[in-house]
Formats: structure tokens, sequence, C-alpha cells
């Protein structure tokens, strides 16, 4: 065997080992250790532990999920609604896909494609895994089929995370407590409960048409709530972004 093959081997091995004992908030790193990509994030999407964005390699990759949460659309939600990898290459081809919204925003992060795998595990269907690319190249059939297994590997470390914080009695997933951005959302969301008398569920989807309508990341529209500049029971406090961030 050559030695850049059974390097490739080892180098898997040892991703392998990360995805089923490393901490969670380094999972989607391994895809871009092991992959050509330059960025990856997990998000849990629909019942039964909500839309959130699990783990990301870095703030953008986070932020491009989070349009996906957002929009309820993506090629994240394709992946998992028709169990089968969505492979756009380029963003800037021809529309013919179920997400035309998420493919517009998504242009304007800069990634020139990418690829959706579905995260279940067994019937058990938990969200997707994004692989974001700076260029449009395909990737090899070898490189789908370790995108494929690692896919598979994070689906059982995500599903077995996602229990043990139910049965510990801890907040699940659908908060993306792994990411700071998550942590923010969570407690803004609950402001939101007290401010209007909300159920969680009912106060996160008025921060997500906030963020929609502002055309915002989520984690900003959670962070301006957080910092009081937005309140939604005083029509007078309007500014989600601080000027330093403009």
């Amino acid at each position: 065997m050559l030695p850049d093959a059974v390097s490739a081997m080892i180098s898997f091995a040892d991703a392998a080992r990360r995805l089923q004992h490393g901490e969670d908030g380094a999972i989607a790193s391994t895809f871009v250790d092991v992959l050509p990509i330059e960025a990856a994030a997990l998000s849990t999407l629909g019942p039964p532990f909500g839309s959130a964005v699990f783990s990301a390699s870095d703030r953008r990759a986070a932020e491009s999920d989070e349009q996906q949460v957002l929009l309820g659309e993506g090629p994240g939600w394709s992946a998992l609604r028709y169990r089968e990898p969505v492979l756009a290459y380029d963003l800037s081809g021809p529309t013919g896909d179920d997400w035309p919204s998420t493919r517009a925003a998504l242009r304007q992060t800069g990634w020139a494609g990418l690829l959706s795998f579905p995260l279940s595990v067994g019937t058990f269907d938990l969200g997707a895994v994004t692989l974001y690319r700076a260029d449009t190249g395909p990737l090899a059939p070898a490189e789908l089929d370790e995108a494929k297994l690692l896919a598979h590997l994070a689906a059982l470390r995500m599903l077995s995370s996602a229990v043990r914080d139910v049965e510990a009695g801890r907040t699940p997933t659908s908060v993306s407590v792994a990411q700071p951005s998550g942590r923010h959302v969570h407690q803004a969301t609950g402001m939101v409960v007290a401010q209007l008398d909300l159920t969680a569920e009912d106060a996160l989807l008025v921060l997500r048409a906030r963020a929609f309508a502002d055309g915002l990341p989520l984690h900003a529209v959670a962070e301006a709530v957080i910092e009081r500049r937005i309140d939604f029971r005083d029509p007078r406090t309007t500014d989600p972004v601080r000027k330093e961030d403009r």
C-alpha cells in the first residue's frame, strides 16, 4: 500500500475516534480536517430536538447554517427530507432546487458551493451536516464515501449527546447550547418568554421572525435582546445591530 494511502487511512481512523469521543463543539472541525472543504456545520432540523446549529467549525459556517434554521429551508432540510446527499457544487449556477431563499442568502456569504448530508440513525431523523467550499470542483467518489461515513458517526454522536441532555434534565439541542451564539439564543428566548408571556417555542419563533425581517443572523438579534437594544414590549427599541458592527 502506498504511503499516502496509509496516511489517509490513519487520518480517517483518527477522525472517526474524535467523532466518537471528542467534544461536541469539535465535531464539525473533524470534517474539515479530513475532507477538501473550508468549513462545516451540523444542525438539528425539526422534531424532536428542534432546529438549531449543533456544531460549527467557525463562526462563518455557523451563520451560514443559521440561515437554514431561520428560513426553514435549505440543502440540509432537503438532504434530511429525501434522505440522500445534496451536492450543490456551484451556488451561482441555475436554480432547480427547493430552497431558493437559502440559496440566495448563501450566495452572499461567499461560498462557491456546498454539500449536505442527512444525519439519521435508522429511521430516526436528527438533522444535517453541510460542508462549505471555496471552489466548485466536485469531490472524488472516495471522498464522498468518507463524508457519508463521517456523517453516520456524527449522527450517532449527536443522538447520544441529545439523549444524555434530556436524561439529565438539560435543555435539548434545540437551543444549540454547544455554540456561544446558541447560548445567546437560549438566553434571549427566555427573556422574550418573560416579555410577552409566551411559550419558549413561540418566543423562538418571534426571534426568528425578527431576524428574518431585519435580514440578520439569529444570534445578532438574540444579542440585541440580551443587551436590551431590543425589547418586544417597547417599539422604541428597534436597533438590533451595534454601531461598531455595521
